[in-house]
């Protein structure tokens, strides 16, 4: 029976579909690049402590921090770091993931790290001055790598979730797809018709609209969660309060929401089946144990996405406060402003193709769009 393990794993694999197949292959590659990264971490802090005074090694050694973090760990219960994330401003943004795109990167970050493995030997053998130089500027490359293999982490993740988002939707991406192109052109009567689509959100009941005919307008949202950590959500309410507001004249629109912890354990009342830390959990099952007459903001996402008129499920990559925002206005019931159309790459699987930044807007334009009175007038016609 063991001789046939290996056959069935093959037949497995065969079975699976192109993008996913692709997927493992080049996942394998980076899981090859992380451990060559790791022990490169390992030789660098060695040669440091071995090479250099104390005095001169402290800085190279606190740059270095500690070993490259694991790959491909999200959860449940996996809380991202809510951070500002500079991010460059331009009109329109046309963005592209895929496994190939992916697989470049990783090669990139080889030949940087042969780069880094090359002065590393040089440092052994280099005069005293030219090694502190050496060792110190290695430190500071170290941190440049470990922060490039976070983010071709999340290229992987995002791949994942979306070409089998592409794969499980083909129709409805093939629409995407031709009013991914039309944008591309440049034809204004299309882009308009889009953008009205687009901005209409599919508003859930239990929004509360107060204060109609007053100077200040607010949207009440009971938003319920299974987070337990306080100090976590009062830094999301900020955020999101903070960003959802808008004036219009003498006239403030504002989102005020009502927070409700409910514990994991009342979830799933003493089941078996109760996730821990860290588990990869089926997240819509999971949502559809909350109450229905609010929104969900839970955990164990591959990275953070937004359900229309439901919920926001966080991922354990680094968050910044305006994705945030733009995730929550999918609970109000709006639409991504922005379009994701797709290649099919055949073997190599799907090319995720976005155009974003079309409308400055939070929901077309996520990392640097706004909130504006036109999002609350749409919410209040909704809800009336």
């Amino acid at each position: 029976m063991r001789a046939l393990a290996p056959l069935v794993s093959l037949i497995l694999l065969q079975a699976a579909p192109a993008y996913v197949r692709e997927g493992d292959r080049v996942e394998q590659q980076f899981h090859a690049y992380r451990e060559r990264l790791t022990h490169f971490y390992t030789e660098l802090k060695s040669t440091i402590d071995r090479e250099l005074s104390p005095e001169q090694a402290a800085e190279p050694l606190r740059q270095m921090e500690k070993a490259p973090p694991p790959v491909g760990i999200y959860g449940y219960k996996l809380l991202p770091r809510i951070v500002d994330i500079p991010q460059p401003s331009t009109p329109i943004r046309s963005f592209s993931y895929s496994w190939p795109i992916t697989e470049g990167y990783i090669r990139g970050e080889d030949t940087k790290l042969d780069s880094a493995n090359a002065d590393l030997a040089r440092a052994t053998v280099a005069s005293p001055a030219e090694k502190y130089n050496l060792l110190a500027g290695l430190a500071s490359r170290y941190r440049e790598l470990v922060k490039n293999q976070n983010t071709v982490d999340q290229y992987i993740e995002y791949n994942r979730f979306w070409q089998r988002s592409i794969a499980e939707s083909r129709d409805r991406y093939d629409r995407m797809t031709q009013v991914y192109q039309a944008l591309k052109s440049g034809n204004p009567d299309t882009a308009a018709t889009i953008r009205e689509v687009l901005g209409k959100p599919q508003a859930p009941k239990f929004i509360r609209v107060r204060g109609i005919g007053s100077n200040r307008v607010t949207l009440q949202v009971r938003l319920y969660t299974d987070i337990d950590d306080d100090a976590y959500l009062a830094q999301a309410k900020s955020v999101i309060e903070d960003a959802w507001h808008a004036d219009d004249g003498p006239v403030q629109y504002a989102v005020e929401l009502d927070l409700r912890k409910i514990s994991t354990a009342d979830l799933y009342r003493g089941k078996d089946d109760a996730p821990s830390r860290g588990d990869h959990i089926n997240l819509d099952k999971h949502v559809g144990r909350f109450p229905n007459d609010g929104g969900v903001l839970t955990t164990g996402a591959e990275f953070t996405y937004g359900s229309i008129g439901r919920y926001v499920a966080l991922g354990p990559g680094d968050l910044a406060p305006k994705t945030l925002a733009h995730e929550f206005g999918h609970i109000l019931g709006f639409n991504d402003g922005y379009i994701r159309g797709y290649n099919n790459l055949g073997e190599r699987g799907f090319e995720i193709l976005e155009l974003t930044a079309f409308f400055d807007d939070i929901m077309s334009a996520p990392r640097e769009g706004h909130v504006q009175v036109t999002h609350f007038r749409l919410l209040i016609e909704a809800v009336n």
